[in-house]
């Protein structure tokens, strides 16, 4: 029985050959066949993966900092409840016409 460290069990048996063209080609074929190669692909624009950017005026960059007691910090969270502080702070400020 092998060791515990023994790798040998996960190698293959069978030799693999490298894959050779049955003639030598020449140096300047094969120069031909990389233009060839070149000219025939065609770079194409990555597919991008994800949701789709938003358009300039509808992201918010402008980042505000306010300071509160915790108690007035306390009094934010329970009335936002499972949204997020921000979200609901600019909920109130929307409502209030802050943004008109």
């Amino acid at each position: 029985m092998p060791s515990k460290n023994d790798l040998s069990a996960f190698k293959s048996t069978k030799q693999e050959t490298a894959i050779l063209p049955v003639k030598p080609v020449a140096r300047e074929d094969r120069q031909e066949l990389v233009e060839t190669r070149a000219e025939t692909s065609t770079k194409t624009k990555p597919k991008t993966i994800g949701r789709p950017k938003k358009p300039a005026a509808e992201k918010r960059d402008c980042k505000i900092t306010l300071s509160l007691t915790k108690a007035e910090g306390a009094v934010i969270r329970e009335k936002a409840g499972i949204a997020a502080d921000a979200a609901y702070l600019y909920q109130v400020l929307e409502k209030a016409g802050a943004f008109r």
